[in-house]
């Protein structure tokens, strides 16, 4: 397998010096994959540890990081129920309809607030481990990893106790958590980079988090917004998850049966993909000149 892997890293590098930019972009990302299969085990590491360092000296330690989303979910749970008297929302429990959605949000919310500062956070790794910039935003992304799958086993079981039973369609979930880390590691790469230079995408990156969990439907749906209006709901890519999330667990849909809005989210995706890869590239030869 390494032979392989050693040859197709030889191939790829002989054929950049006589290929087009469209076909050095596919061999770069084929590249980078690799690299990351190869470094699986260093990256996988550093996350555990970053996870460790921060909530180093506390009693409860990693338990925070669950901690704090049950609590900031039970006052959210508490307002709409208790306070605002919500019962159900589209035909399921408001309980059921807030724990889908936000499991898909926390995952994005936390990771993407992390983004901006993930160079500058573990630029060290670079000089001391040999690690490449490109792969510290995924230091983040997997960190966020263990806490986030503790949350869709707490959102299935919560389900379940309302009668809605696992089935195939669960196994979605993993889809959906691809597409959104894929659309994350785009995001990663764009606000790591730029952050480096203009201190402001790090605020920016935390407006738009804190707007968009009000604007995306998380604990209402989008049948309360007039029809006309849906398209500009659907224009936000976080839609396509937190739904594909209910849909999954919930309603037991096949993302499939949604070609449009999927079509739409890869677009988004991958031109976020290729963006954040083309301006990492072009800044991070000028990294030295800031860290």
């Amino acid at each position: 397998m390494r032979l392989l892997t050693i040859y197709v890293v030889t191939v790829i590098k002989t054929s950049l010096s006589d290929t087009n930019k469209i076909q050095q972009i596919m061999y770069k990302i084929i590249y980078f994959l690799i690299e990351i299969y190869n470094k699986r085990t260093v990256i996988f590491s550093l996350a555990k540890r970053n996870v460790q360092q921060q909530y180093f000296g506390s009693a409860l330690g990693f338990f925070w990081a669950f901690i704090e989303p049950l609590i900031f979910i039970g006052i959210l749970y508490f307002v709409f129920t208790i306070g605002l008297r919500a019962g159900s929302v589209s035909s399921m429990p408001f309980s059921v309809y807030l724990i889908t959605g936000i499991t898909a949000w926390l995952f994005f919310a936390n990771t993407l607030n992390g983004s901006p500062n993930a160079i500058a956070k573990y630029s060290y790794l670079v000089n001391n481990l040999g690690l490449k910039g490109s792969y510290l935003p995924l230091i983040n992304i997997v960190g966020n990893l263990l806490p986030h799958m503790l949350f869709v086993v707490l959102a299935i079981l919560v389900a379940w106790a309302q009668g809605y039973t696992p089935s195939l369609y669960t196994l979605q979930i993993f889809y959906y958590l691809f597409a959104m880390s894929v659309l994350l590691l785009g995001l990663a790469w764009l606000t790591s980079s730029t952050n480096l230079f203009v201190k402001d995408v790090s605020r920016f990156v935390s407006l738009i988090t804190q707007f968009g969990f009000w604007l995306t439907p998380i604990f209402w749906n989008i049948s309360i917004v007039p029809e006309k209006f849906h398209w500009l709901i659907k224009l936000n890519p976080v839609y396509y998850i937190v739904t594909g999330y209910r849909e999954s667990i919930v309603e037991k849909i096949p993302f499939w049966d949604h070609p449009a809005d999927t079509l739409y989210f890869w677009l988004v995706t991958v031109t976020i993909l290729l963006a954040g890869i083309i301006i990492f590239n072009k800044l991070e030869p000028h990294f030295g000149d800031v860290i």
